[in-house]
């Protein structure tokens, strides 16, 4: 097990939270920027940023995978029967 360096840890961690957000302001998307830039300059870096971005990406397939069960489930139920309301 390789030990990594401080800052790297830090940029991966930032990175890590930078890219699970749903939206990213100019401001998050300039610093992703700035930590992708790094990573191209830097092999460990990039490995790190690598396997956050494979990680995301199995996460949001198990999340796309579950939604596409319950979606299948939810259209093929039958369709409650409309209850007249007494007066």
């Amino acid at each position: 097990m390789s030990i990594i360096p401080p800052k790297k840890s830090q940029l991966s961690e930032e990175y890590r939270q930078l890219i699970a957000l749903p939206i990213l302001s100019e401001l998050e998307a300039n610093r992703m920027a700035e930590i992708l830039e790094l990573a191209n300059l830097d092999e460990s870096l990039n490995c790190l940023i690598e396997e956050i971005e494979i990680t995301e990406y199995l996460k949001l397939e198990q999340w796309n995978q579950g939604l596409r069960k319950l979606l299948k489930v939810v259209s093929t139920e039958e369709p409650c029967p409309n209850t007249a309301s007494q007066d």
